[in-house]
């Protein structure tokens, strides 16, 4: 069984999404009573928070899997047998392929290290555009990235970059990005960046959240 944990770690109150909070999954375990537990979604800290539950109601949950983890299930209990990484990838109409890497036209460029996927929520404002919900953001091999500085950057760019749609705002976004990694990072990665629209929550949410 896998249940996300995103909601009961950062919002026991919510509800609306369909996710449990931690109390709810108390209850649903001590009615099913299962023998193992593997949690399967959600980053890190929300699987390892998810784990610890089962733990302490006597729940086996040896495994936080990430993808590409093949996973044997038998009278032994949860294995993970081998791991195949799987970077993200963008979907393109009907197929899933990985994003080029965004352009560097320096003839002097160092040569890349790792890989740095983002993935762009945004709606636009009547000043610009706005970013919707966390940074989505996976740095496999790159250097170290500060993200909080990133998240405040990224929201700069995006508020005074004037752009009717989201083509245009990624043509206006790529060099100003490329240009800050540069700045940045010690060794600049092939960068995948998606954008992609999504819309403003209701003002009550945004009300309770800015209260809590």
């Amino acid at each position: 069984m896998g249940v996300n944990l995103y909601d009961e770690v950062n919002h026991p109150e919510l509800h609306a999404t369909g996710h449990p909070a931690e109390d709810e999954l108390i209850k649903l375990y001590q009615w099913v009573r299962p023998k193992h537990l593997m949690p399967v979604h959600g980053e890190a800290r929300h699987q390892q928070a998810h784990q610890a539950i089962a733990k302490r109601l006597g729940i086996s949950a040896p495994l936080t899997p990430i993808n590409g983890d093949l996973i044997s299930f038998d009278s032994h209990g949860l294995n993970c047998e081998a791991r195949y990484p799987q970077p993200p990838c963008i979907v393109s109409q009907n197929s899933v392929v990985p994003h080029p890497g965004l352009e560097v036209n320096d003839a002097n460029k160092k040569a890349r290290r790792g890989s740095l996927y983002l993935a762009l929520p945004v709606t636009a404002t009547d000043t610009g555009w706005a970013r919707i919900g966390r940074l989505m953001l996976d740095a496999a091999g790159a250097s170290p990235l500060d993200e909080d500085s990133f998240s405040d950057w990224l929201d700069d760019q995006l508020e005074e970059i004037a752009a009717e749609t989201l083509a245009d705002l990624r043509q206006a976004l790529q060099p100003r990005l490329v240009h800050w990694l540069t700045e940045h990072m010690q060794h600049l990665p092939d960068v995948h960046l998606q954008i992609m629209a999504a819309e403003m929550p209701d003002p009550i949410i945004l009300d309770n959240a800015a209260n809590r």
